[in-house]
């Protein structure tokens, strides 16, 4: 009863999905003062998402400026051309206004969440801090200490050493390996004459995107942009091109460390969103690890966390995740789900169960004005087109089993591991059999 609950009101709410989609707002992409910008007029809440995205990620950066972007953005609320830091955290607070900045191997990216009745006052702090930043040296050091301190507790979690090992060894050689949040050592050594050079160079029409979601109009929104971006330069420094991952080699790295489990995952090269074999593959790791979940922790109690994952990257990957006690057994067993994915057909019946729940759970991370701004601006960015999400839905609902059969073989294999314990229990050739 439990099971045919969760079917009827997954499917319930992606029949309703289709139904709002009928009758939702019409995105549209247009350029103002030669930028592109997406914007999709929401009527039935007061909040407005903004993102500004700068393209390049990773393949802008080198092993001596890492993490430079995220310095910028971070900064770049601590004192503007018009306000001191405290004036702009106090107008902020007052007016409801959040300004964020996040970094990644693709983009990095500088938010705006406000409402409409300080919609003015909002966009006049997000086009501040993007365009006039004036990074107070005390400031800058401030920031700076934040994101080296965060950089040196990158080894003390586990989970987060061990995705920072594992993606070291598959990205060796690609412009991935860099790391876009930058290390210890560069983001100290980053001044703040490099920092302002940057925003300088950077800060280029050709390199930007602006998303807007929310409830403002299409005639403000240009004249609000035309104002604050029309003085910008047309060329500035840009990102080099990233190439997909070729045939990857099997290899394992094994950190030892005195903890009471294992922590392992692998990584492997996947289809991005652009290529059509995304869609089949989403459905295949997420069928993946609802059958490790059931199989390695419900049914055989071997551990507390396992998982199946895909990214989103350009350059994209698959993993397999979990923290195990006995990590041979328990590596054995996912293997042999790998195995049944890749040599029996998923029934018909188990497939559109995990088709619904999945695309559901997906749906609903994008009810947020911010969260549909964030998936146009990907798919923009990375997967092509804003359009090809609405393509990419549709094909998820069709994916057959023998699509996901043929994906897992082709996709779930030659992964690279880390591991995180006790080296004594980890098997190399078993962990490199996979």
């Amino acid at each position: 009863m439990k099971k045919f609950l969760t079917v009827l009101l997954a499917s319930t709410a992606i029949h309703d999905g289709e139904a709002m989609a009928q009758t939702a707002p019409v995105v549209s992409k247009f350029e103002v003062v030669g930028i592109p910008v997406i914007f999709k007029p929401i009527r039935a809440n007061d909040v407005v998402a903004v993102r500004m995205y700068l393209r390049g990620g990773a393949a802008n950066l080198s092993v001596a400026n890492a993490g430079i972007e995220s310095l910028m953005l971070n900064a770049a609320t601590h004192g503007t051309a018009r306000y001191s830091k405290d004036a702009f955290a106090a107008l902020a607070t007052s007016t409801g206004t959040a300004i964020g900045a996040d970094v990644n191997v693709d983009y990095s990216v500088l938010t705006l969440q406000g409402v409409r009745q300080h919609w003015n006052e909002a966009w006049d702090l997000f086009a501040e801090a993007a365009l006039r930043p004036t990074f107070p040296a005390a400031e800058v050091e401030i920031v700076r200490g934040q994101l080296v301190d965060a950089a040196k507790r990158r080894t003390d979690d586990p989970d987060t050493y061990l995705t920072f090992l594992a993606d070291s060894l598959l990205y060796a050689g690609h412009p991935y390996a860099l790391l876009p949040g930058g290390t210890a050592t560069s983001i100290a050594a980053i001044s703040r004459d490099a920092l302002m050079m940057w925003h300088r160079e950077r800060m280029a029409k050709e390199n930007l995107l602006i998303v807007v979601v929310g409830n403002v109009t299409r005639a403000d929104l240009t004249s609000k942009i035309q104002a604050a971006f029309g003085n910008l330069p047309a060329k500035g420094r840009n990102a080099g091109p990233v190439t997909i991952l070729g045939d990857v080699t099997p290899d394992l790295v094994v950190v030892k460390r005195e903890l009471p489990t294992n922590y392992i995952t692998g990584f492997f090269a996947a289809p991005n969103i652009s290529d059509p074999d995304y869609a089949a593959f989403r459905v295949a790791t997420d069928i993946l690890g609802n059958r490790l979940f059931e199989e390695v922790r419900t049914k055989r109690n071997m551990t507390y966390a396992v998982a199946a994952g895909l990214e989103t990257r350009r350059a994209n990957r698959g993993r397999v995740y979990v923290t195990a006690v006995d990590p041979d057994t328990t590596l054995k067993v996912i293997f042999s789900e790998v195995k049944r994915l890749q040599n029996e057909l998923v029934p018909a019946a188990r497939m559109a169960e995990n088709v619904n729940a999945a695309l559901t759970a997906y749906l609903v991370r994008q009810e947020t004005n911010m969260g549909q701004a964030a998936a146009l601006g990907l798919w923009e960015l990375v997967g092509g087109s804003w359009q090809k999400y609405d393509l990419f839905l549709r094909a998820y609902r069709n994916v057959k089993p023998v699509d996901v059969q043929r994906v897992a073989k082709r996709y779930m294999h030659k992964a690279r591991f880390a591991v995180i314990g006790d080296p004594a229990k980890v098997t190399r050739a078993l962990v490199l059999s996979f």
